[in-house]
């Protein structure tokens, strides 16, 4: 009988499945090992939608993921005009079968100190004349999710990558 086991023990939150759990550890670990590698502060990115609960949310999280395998240092968050649950039940199964929670964070309408502390912000509707920014990406123009995301998916996965690549450099 061992009375001290070296072997590190994962506890999984019961509503988390074990591919959330390692993937929510390895995009904290990484961003965190990225950002004091490079001395510097992770870039702030703001996804804006009309919802909140569809294209930014879902952007959010893939962006989050691939930053995390690309080592690039990034916080990233979402927002709505106005929250409303605009994600399809054939949605929520695709995402679920790529590993891709939209609520993974919660939902909340866009504020003036959101936009203020982004350093980029990427609109997928347009946004109210108040919100003024220096560093602003308009998305308006991607298929709709719920209908087209067998369409929207490519386009989006070379936004950001194209993203990912300026904040790469960025960052040296």
């Amino acid at each position: 009988m061992r009375l001290f086991d070296p072997t590190p023990r994962m506890v999984v939150p019961p509503l988390w499945s074990r591919r959330q759990a390692v993937t929510g550890l390895l995009l904290a670990a990484a961003s965190s090992a990225c950002a004091h590698r490079r001395g510097g502060r992770a870039q702030i990115v703001l996804f804006v939608c009309q919802a909140g609960t569809a294209k930014s949310a879902i952007t959010r999280e893939i962006f989050r993921r691939r930053a995390a395998t690309r080592n690039i240092a990034v916080t990233a968050f979402s927002r709505g005009l106005v929250i409303e649950d605009h994600v399809s039940p054939g949605l929520k199964l695709q995402l679920a079968a790529d590993g891709i929670d939209p609520g993974a964070d919660p939902y909340q309408v866009l504020t003036e100190q959101d936009w203020q502390r982004a350093d980029i912000l990427v609109w997928f509707n347009p946004l109210p004349t108040e919100v003024k920014h220096r560093n602003m990406r308009d998305w308006s123009d991607l298929p709709s999710f719920n209908d087209s995301f067998a369409i929207a998916r490519p386009i989006l996965d070379r936004r950001i990558d194209a993203l990912l690549d300026e904040l790469a450099h960025r960052q040296f």
